[in-house]
């Protein structure tokens, strides 16, 4: 074994990774241990047990989609030009290290069966409505199922891209010309 002491995030990386692989099953200290080379008493220094480990993951996962978005507000001070940064975001997936594009379809399938992950997930989807409600209204679309069908759509769109079938930001793209109208054509570049 690595006498090597991993940090919180090497060990998180590893649950997202094992998450996206092998489902929330593989979420054991000694088989996330193995996996990195490391003793269970190395996941133990960090982590007081799995309950407290997914507790992190979650928090994690739930921080990046709002560290996500107020970096689209930050980065972009014009309102209509911020649906097509945020359309460019969505099209990235997490780092390969916390397992890449099938990290969201993976939270959204551990949701299903674990209530924890389900409120985290129901926590992310309300931020993300609300953001997107934000945006569509900043370009003057009030329609309240608008942002629901936007939304709807990256959830199909990425999860269709996870299994390498889908282009996010193509679609996206033109969904949000047909919702948005003129206003945001002229800030999304052409396909």
């Amino acid at each position: 074994m690595n006498k090597t002491k991993f940090s919180k995030e090497a060990w998180l990386a590893a649950g997202f990774r094992a998450l996206t692989t092998d489902g929330p099953n593989a979420i054991k200290a000694e088989a996330l241990a193995r996996s990195l080379g490391a003793t269970k008493g190395s996941f133990y220094w960090n982590f007081d047990d799995i309950a407290s480990f997914v507790e992190a993951m979650l928090g994690l996962w739930r921080n990046s989609v709002v560290q996500e978005i107020e970096d689209v507000l930050q980065a972009e001070p014009e309102k209509a030009a911020r649906l097509r940064l945020l359309v460019d975001r969505a099209a990235k997936p997490a780092s390969v290290e916390f397992g890449g594009r099938r990290v969201e379809p993976a939270m959204r399938s551990w949701a299903l069966a674990n209530p924890a992950v389900l409120a985290v997930v129901k926590e992310v989807d309300e931020i993300r409505l609300s953001f997107v409600t934000r945006l569509l209204r900043d370009v003057g679309q009030n329609d309240p199922a608008l942002p629901q069908l936007v939304y709807g759509a990256f959830i199909g769109l990425d999860d269709l891209a996870s299994k390498g079938s889908a282009d996010i930001q193509s679609g996206l793209k033109v969904l949000l010309r047909l919702v948005a109208g003129p206003e945001i054509e002229t800030n999304c570049p052409p396909d």
